[in-house]
């Protein structure tokens, strides 16, 4: 029997149950990431609760300052979902991105609502960015019913976006800009904005080595030069940062077709085209209407047959595999990689 004994008068009873139905919401509501295994039971554990997003809604109240994170501490609360959530190797990856999705999504919002800018905003968003265009990667193969594709990417271009902004209204150097501004040419790959805004950038930026190299594979891949494209990245600058080959990682269905009259050597496509293995250049190709030689050693190129894919790639690529692995994810995505 409950050790609480509710009034008879209606109004309270109606207030009880309001009452009752809130307390189970939010128990319901705690993630099990949020939880400690104690006794052979997950226990909620308020040391490990993180703010999750709510959406603005008419005749919401909007958040007063003590609903808001300052910057030092959205910053620790992305080192720790980064850092200790997305490398758990006890829980399935998807789950861990839905959960570190919401949270990270809230601390933008928190963000937004008191425009903060400046070192704390580069240090947010550079390690969101990461993780967002990793995540494209990493859930390439999931159905769309568990993984949207096209919502990451919304949420990608606009921490992109905002970032690069950031940066050039910030005044100084920022030790991680080459490595963004190439990233964002390759997540764009061959996108007329993303090649004019590397028109915008100081001449220091645009000689540089990396986000040179990354302009010229967008424009190898615009001009349809799709061997020249890759073979730019197979360049050490490029293996140096792992990311970057993840957000090529999605145009790669559109990168390793190649339309022409010929008969070329599978194993020849294996290795220049970043495929898995010879099964794999098969099964690509005849996706696209290629044929197949009987021996199953060459690929017929007739443009006649050819369909082109439209679609982004649903494969894993071992060059980024052997880069990226549970071992250093939460450091690829907190911080600045190795010269």
């Amino acid at each position: 029997m409950s050790p609480y004994n509710p009034p008879n008068d209606i109004l309270a009873l109606v207030l009880y149950r309001h009452v009752l139905q809130t307390a189970f919401t939010l128990i319901e509501d705690i993630h099990f990431l949020e939880k400690t295994l104690q006794n052979g039971r997950l226990q909620t554990d308020t040391d490990k609760m993180v703010k999750e997003y709510s959406r603005p809604a008419a005749g919401k109240r909007d958040p007063g300052p003590n609903d808001l994170r300052p910057p030092e501490v959205l910053v620790r609360t992305v080192d720790y979902l980064l850092g200790s959530i997305t490398a758990k190797k006890d829980v399935a990856w998807k789950d861990i991105y839905d959960f570190v999705f919401d949270r990270l999504r809230c601390i933008r919002q928190d963000m937004v609502i008191q425009n903060i800018g400046g070192s704390s905003a580069i240090n947010i968003l550079e390690k969101i960015a990461r993780f967002h265009i990793y995540a494209g990667y990493r859930l390439c193969t999931e159905p769309i019913a568990r993984f949207d594709p096209k919502i990451n990417n919304q949420h990608t271009q606009e921490c992109l976006k905002r970032l690069l902004y950031v940066y050039s209204v910030e005044p100084g150097n920022h030790d991680n800009r080459q490595e963004f501004e190439s990233v964002y040419l390759l997540y764009n790959l061959g996108q007329t904005d993303a090649l004019m805004h590397f028109y915008d950038l100081s001449k220091d930026l645009r000689t540089s080595s990396l986000i040179s190299l990354c302009y010229r594979t967008s424009i190898e891949y615009m001009i349809g030069n799709n061997v020249r494209c890759l073979r730019l990245l197979d360049h050490h600058l490029c293996k140096q940062y792992p990311i970057l080959l993840c957000a090529l990682h999605r145009h790669l269905s559109h990168i390793q077709p190649l339309a022409q009259n010929s008969k070329y050597p599978v194993e020849n496509l294996l290795k220049l085209f970043m495929f898995t293995n010879t099964d794999h250049v098969i099964s690509e190709c005849e996706q696209c209407g290629l044929n197949i030689s009987n021996d199953k050693q060459s690929v017929n190129f007739l443009k006649g047959s050819f369909v082109y894919p439209d679609k982004e790639h649903k494969s894993y690529l071992e060059v980024i595999d052997k880069s990226i692995t549970m071992d250093n994810l939460s450091d690829i995505l907190l911080k600045k990689l190795p010269p």
